[in-house]
């Protein structure tokens, strides 16, 4: 599976769901903002799966979801959003915005991972 990097805002929260994704066998770091992100994607050419918080102080998911596009165009990242404002307006504005999935938060971990593996299941790279 690609490397999973984590973004959100809220430090504890990210502790705990890349230490619960360890458990499952899930490589996954963690950065607490979107400019981090794009700092670590040009570092860490395993990552491709980015799961962001929608609602953050420096860039909203979409916004990076955006800016990752545009400064590694050519590179395969799928992106899951999360968010603790789930109104299905923003859980629409999220797909539309290029995530494949949407959850609300606190995260339903098993669904969670049954759309990673989904996504790891769908690499034609043999990932």
């Amino acid at each position: 599976m690609d490397r999973l990097l984590v973004v959100d805002d809220e430090l504890d929260y990210l502790e705990e769901l890349v230490e619960a994704l360890g458990f499952r066998g899930v490589s996954a770091i963690s950065v607490g903002r979107g400019a981090e992100a794009i700092a670590t994607l040009r570092r860490e050419p395993s990552i491709g799966i980015i799961l962001t918080d929608m609602r953050m102080p420096d860039m909203d998911g979409i916004t990076l979801i955006k800016a990752v596009q545009d400064a590694f165009p050519g590179r395969k990242i799928d992106f899951l959003m999360m968010t603790g404002h789930a109104a299905p307006r923003d859980m629409a504005q999220a797909c539309v915005g290029g995530a494949v999935r949407c959850f609300a938060k606190p995260l339903a971990f098993e669904d969670l991972c049954a759309a990673l593996a989904e996504l790891d299941g769908g690499r034609d790279d043999g990932v």
